[in-house]
């Protein structure tokens, strides 16, 4: 039974890590990367310089966790309204942070440190960098949108008020908190709450998961568990 079962509670697990792992090393990068202001600069920025590449790796492996996090999600959203576009945008905002990972984005004045106003201009891979952060945010709200609906579909109208409600409600907290505190206000707010929702849902699924692991009775796997599951939603 374990062994049926533990791959994708990896899988989720890669969800559950991935977004304090990647919270942590840009605030790091932001507090300690010379000429980085909070209060006027983009997170997206720290790829640029010599150390840019501590960013790239970082958005390069969030990503890559979360594609592990979304095949996970599709093991346990099997059946029902949004099985299979809900992992697909999880799967595809993944990719915008992997894109924007092996991209760098265009210096700004004063960021890296000597940069002037002269020398700054748009690149193609610039360009692109910052229309994956765009994306990012789009593919996440309709995830979000299409993964409450399955939860709806399911009969668990709370859980489906909760992913569908939280991106709004947690930017809007946190924003509030960047007003308090000064500077950017919306700068804590665009690099925590989409890793705050993921994170919540892959510790739901992870229990889940787990739940119904301790519940399927020997000799039958995961899946026939999960369609009983949802059936009796």
């Amino acid at each position: 039974m374990a062994k049926q079962t533990s791959p994708t509670r990896a899988l989720l697990a890669c969800g559950a890590v991935a977004g304090p792992m990647y919270v942590t090393v840009t605030m790091a990068e932001a507090l300690t990367r010379d000429g980085f202001d909070l209060r006027q600069h983009r997170f997206s920025w720290l790829t640029t310089g010599d150390l840019g590449w501590i960013h790239q790796s970082s958005m390069v492996l969030v990503g890559m966790l979360t594609v592990l996090f979304a095949i996970g999600v599709g093991r346990m959203v099997r059946t029902g309204r949004g099985a299979v576009w809900g992992p697909r945008l999880l799967g595809l905002f993944a990719i915008a942070y992997i894109i924007g990972g092996v991209l760098r984005a265009d210096p700004v004045a004063g960021f890296p440190p000597g940069t002037t106003p002269e020398m700054v201009h748009t690149t193609w891979q610039g360009a692109v960098q910052n229309a994956s952060r765009g994306a990012s945010s789009l593919l996440l709200i309709a995830t979000s949108l299409v993964i409450a609906g399955w939860f709806a579909a399911q009969g668990r109208r709370s859980s489906a008020w909760f992913y569908g409600a939280a991106i709004p409600t947690v930017f809007v907290a946190l924003t509030a908190v960047g007003l308090a505190i000064g500077g950017n206000p919306t700068a804590l707010a665009f690099l925590m709450t989409p890793w705050i929702w993921v994170t919540a849902l892959a510790v739901h699924l992870y229990q889940r998961e787990a739940k119904l692991r301790h519940d399927v009775p020997a000799g039958r796997g995961t899946r026939s568990a999960q369609c009983d599951d949802q059936s009796a939603a």
